[in-house]
């Protein structure tokens, strides 16, 4: 336990964020006085609806898009949502539904889009989950071999149509912070006519991303990833392509999405977009820094724990380990106890006692390690007494978790 002198430390960044003072001094005149809604035509109306429209030009300029392209949601995983049903439903009203109907994701996707694609397979759609290599890297090869086996079926049974509906395979992982090479993946989507998404929930504000360098048709992304508000997020989607709504109701977001936009919310997601892009680049060196001083020391004074996901093409922010022999639910509890706020894998799968289907994507099937991942997703603003900190509350809540899961 930590007295009350002692800094608590937040390392579950990965899982939310602070809303940041920019975001909420952004917010505030929406909750207030200038509440009007942006549908209407009256004064009020209308300074809703200049805000909602610089918040949409703001947030296209960050990601490489045309404002027109962005769609205001309610967080990443109607994001993520909206883009596989739209993906099926536009796929099924242009061949039909008797049509074989693929999406083509990975195995360490968040459940947004794991979940998803389990209820798609209940009404008829194959999904096929790639495999990712040990350090959580998904192949061009093993897509280009995926969608050559799917156009040649379809070519056995008389069919010329493109091989999926959809190809959807995320920026950076959640769990083990692994960037993906989305250019060289997209690139073979692309060549075989399907479409590409790409979650980047846990990307946007932290490295840059660039909708066009990219190369994708589609992007998700949350507002309480980077200090903006929770309940908040986008769809980015191409011009040249219109999904059926996933929401139905009125002509809000140029009648793609409905229900009246929550223009604080909006707001404040590109106020906090703003100053996380503001010095990017510069500051996500300085975070990554901090992070690889932190994963070598921890490792360095524990024996019998290893570093997950790729060492390099990595988040900033995310250092994650798994522990031999320690029970990784104990681990935070202690942690916690401790002063430090970590996580054991994705807060979305909280309450399960399953280990991380990310950390069994990886290779790691024994239960004696892949029930220890460990996650500690760094603050922007992380210092070095932080990573001080750090290294000496984990490596001593390790050890008392690993005595008591042994005497458990």
């Amino acid at each position: 336990m930590t007295d009350a002198s002692s800094p608590y430390i937040y390392a579950d960044n990965a899982a939310t964020t602070p809303l940041s003072h920019a975001a909420l001094d952004a917010m505030m005149p929406f909750l207030t006085e200038t509440f009007g809604n942006p549908s209407g035509i009256h004064r009020i109306a209308r300074e809703a609806a200049v805000a909602l429209d610089k918040a949409r030009a703001s947030v296209a300029g960050h990601l490489g898009a045309a404002p027109d392209e962005v769609y205001f949601t309610s967080g990443g995983s109607e994001s993520d949502n909206w883009v596989l049903r739209g993906a099926v439903a536009r796929w099924r009203q242009r061949y039909g539904m008797q049509a074989p109907t693929r999406i083509v994701t990975s195995q360490i996707e968040h459940h947004a889009i794991l979940h998803c694609c389990r209820a798609l397979e209940r009404v008829g759609v194959e999904v096929i989950y790639l495999p990712v290599d040990t350090e959580g890297r998904v192949s061009a090869a093993d897509l280009e071999a995926a969608l050559d086996e799917a156009r040649s079926a379809d070519r056995s049974q008389g069919l010329e149509m493109p091989p999926a509906s959809l190809v959807s395979i995320m920026l950076a992982n959640n769990e083990v912070g692994t960037i993906q090479d989305i250019p060289a993946l997209s690139a073979v989507a692309q060549a075989h006519g399907v479409l590409f998404h790409t979650d980047a929930v846990q990307a946007v504000g932290h490295i840059p991303v660039d909708v066009r360098r990219l190369g994708v048709d589609a992007l998700s992304l949350s507002g309480h990833k980077f200090h903006g508000p929770r309940g908040t997020g986008a769809l980015v989607l191409r011009r040249d392509i219109s999904l059926p709504p996933l929401i139905e109701g009125g002509a809000q977001e140029r009648g793609e999405r409905a229900g009246t936009e929550n223009v604080a919310g909006i707001v404040g997601l590109a106020a906090a977009l703003d100053e996380a892009c503001s010095s990017l680049e510069e500051r996500g060196a300085e975070v990554a820094a901090l992070r690889d001083r932190l994963m070598d020391r921890i490792v360095a004074e524990v024996p019998d724990m290893r570093i997950t996901g790729a060492r390099d093409a990595r988040l900033p922010g995310i250092a994650s380990f798994i522990c031999h022999d320690v029970d990784g639910e104990l681990l935070v509890v202690l942690l916690d106890r401790a002063g430090v706020a970590a996580a054991t894998g994705s807060a979305c799968s909280t309450g399960s006692t399953d280990p991380s289907h990310v950390i069994a994507a990886l290779g790691v099937t024994d239960p004696s390690w892949s029930h220890g991942a460990l996650r500690l997703s760094l603050a922007d603003d992380v210092t070095n007494t932080d990573v001080d900190v750090l290294c000496e509350r984990v490596p001593a809540a390790i050890r008392r978790a690993r005595v008591m899961s042994a005497m458990g």
